[in-house]
Order: structure tokens, then sequence, then C-alpha cells
């Protein structure tokens, strides 16, 4: 029979923590840093996009990006026993955390856009997102 000091602890985990965390969570195949400079190279700034590989083309679509914000709040960081990279952030728009993981991430320095020069391979209107999630009224 399993403890209930050990069974505690494993429920918060799986229910998102303490104090209703309510978190949106979700994987994604492929997460890459950005870090994009202008012609002349300065820096422009930076972004992380989240991608998910097409069996069909055999190749990585984007499905969303967003902006890291002067507070680095975006940061993907690699998660305790390295297997997995997490980005976690509050989105205001649904009043929620996301926490958006994936086993792969690549940090590149650029002067194109990788998710503009995606958009040439997939159009916008085509790609699925992150997970649409009504919003919390409080």
């Amino acid at each position: 029979m399993v403890s209930v000091t050990l069974l505690l602890p494993l429920l918060l985990c799986a229910s998102g923590g303490i104090g209703g965390d309510q978190a949106v969570r979700e994987a994604v195949d492929l997460i890459e840093l950005n870090h994009f400079y202008d012609d002349l190279g300065r820096h422009t700034y930076d972004q992380v996009i989240f991608y998910e590989w097409s069996v069909e083309y055999s190749r990585y679509h984007v499905i969303a990006w967003c902006l890291v914000e002067d507070d680095q709040s975006r940061l993907p960081v690699l998660l305790p026993g390295g297997r997995q990279v997490q980005v976690r952030w509050y989105d205001r728009d649904v009043k929620r955390y996301r926490d958006v993981r994936s086993p792969l991430f690549r940090e590149t320095w650029t002067q194109t856009d990788p998710e503009r020069e995606n958009k040439k391979l997939l159009e916008e209107k085509y790609r699925s997102s992150l997970l649409k999630v009504p919003q919390l009224v409080r």
C-alpha cells in the first residue's frame, strides 16, 4: 500500500501544483531560441519559435512564436534530468500560464527571421498553432 505522504506530492505534481496553477501544458517537437540581427549586425530582438514535425513534408513547420520580453521570462530552460526544454510564461490573453515542452532545442543567431522564412513553406493560416484556451474570468 502506498503511503499518503508519498502519494500527496505525486498528486500535486500531476494536478499542476498547489493553488490551482491551471497552466496550459503542451508538447511540441522543437523549440528554437532565435537572436535576430539587422543588416548592420545590431541585435534587434529575441524570439522563441515552436515547431511540429511534418511527416508529409519531412521538415519542421512553425506552429507559434513569441518574443522574449525584457524580463527574459520566456527563455527556454533545461528541465532537471536534461531530457526536455521548457518555456513557461503568463499568457495575458487567456489569464493562465503556458508551459510548452520539447525534447529538442536549438539556439540560432540570424539575419533572417526563421519564422518568416517558414511562412514561405506553410502559410500562417495553415499552421496548427498552440492550444486555444477559453479566457478565464476572475
